[in-house]
């Protein structure tokens, strides 16, 4: 079974760098299972009022209602995942890529204490890409070098593989081998 999955990871990436373009992480389809609703009614009223105030450009008061979120979460002692995700995100969309891929960073950190391998795995792919995309090409070296030893993961499902490759593998492989955009 290893040799399986890494034989199929070894493909997937080869494919991701034959297949891979560069696109902004705004143009991407958003990964439901870290973008995905909380289960606290509380915490989900404020992902969805800092939504809201994100899609108005509102970012630092978006990252207030995304935090109030993560503090409602964590004091529940439930993985922040969709407030966390947020939050990076909101640094992206508003021109700070080191800030946004560190707070990516912190997500794959947070995923990793939980046992998330798939939030983890994204994370370090969305951390990886942004790094890449701002020029940061050690960053996203230590990113990718990281990911490839979760991809071997056995409790990685081949479906979040398959969607990782589609999303987000090929143009981190386009960012290593073309340099950024």
């Amino acid at each position: 079974m290893y040799t399986t999955k890494l034989f199929r990871t070894s493909m997937v990436l080869a494919l991701g760098l034959v297949f891979g373009s560069v696109t902004s992480l705004a143009a991407q389809d958003t990964h439901a299972h870290n973008w995905g609703k909380s289960k606290d009614v509380k915490a989900q009223a404020h992902i969805e009022m800092g939504d809201e105030l994100l899609g108005s450009h509102q970012y630092a008061q978006a990252r207030g209602e995304y935090e109030t979120a993560v503090e409602i979460l964590r004091s529940r002692d439930e993985f922040a995942s969709p407030a966390l995700y947020r939050i990076a995100a909101s640094y992206y969309y508003e021109g700070k890529p080191q800030t946004a891929a560190r707070h990516f960073d912190q997500v794959a950190d947070e995923a990793a204490l939980y046992g998330d391998v798939v939030t983890e795995v994204w994370a370090l792919a969305d951390a990886a890409w942004v790094y890449g995309q701002a020029g940061n090409k050690l960053g996203m070296q230590e990113r990718v070098d990281r990911l490839t030893k979760l991809l071997k993961s056995p409790y990685l499902p081949d479906d979040e593989l398959e969607l990782l490759n589609e999303k987000r593998l090929g143009e981190i492989n386009t960012l290593v081998e073309g340099g950024t955009r």
